[in-house]
């Protein structure tokens, strides 16, 4: 019997939570080459089938965790808006 504070199955060689952060660093680094898509792939990402309940969560759609600041929120939603919605170029 496993210790209490121990986790991941007898053999692996590995704890769950170790595991887990190997997976949420590979996405974190995925996230953060997404960032640079252009915004048609942006609009792609946000919309593809099965996206709909993903794009539920403000936090997966502006790509952030939910432990960051307010200012860093509303910098976020800005430069997506600026990326999706650029302005339209002035009338002659």
């Amino acid at each position: 019997m496993a210790a209490s504070g121990e986790s991941g199955t007898p053999g692996s060689g590995g704890s769950t939570e170790e595991a887990f952060m190997t997976v949420y660093t590979d996405v974190k680094q995925i996230e953060k080459r997404d960032l640079v898509l252009t915004s048609k792939n942006q609009i792609k990402r946000l919309t593809h089938p099965g996206s709909s309940y993903f794009s539920l969560n403000p936090f997966d759609v502006l790509q952030l965790d939910p432990e960051v600041t307010d200012e860093d929120i509303k910098k976020r939603f800005r430069q997506y808006n600026k990326f999706l919605y650029p302005p339209a170029p002035p009338k002659k």
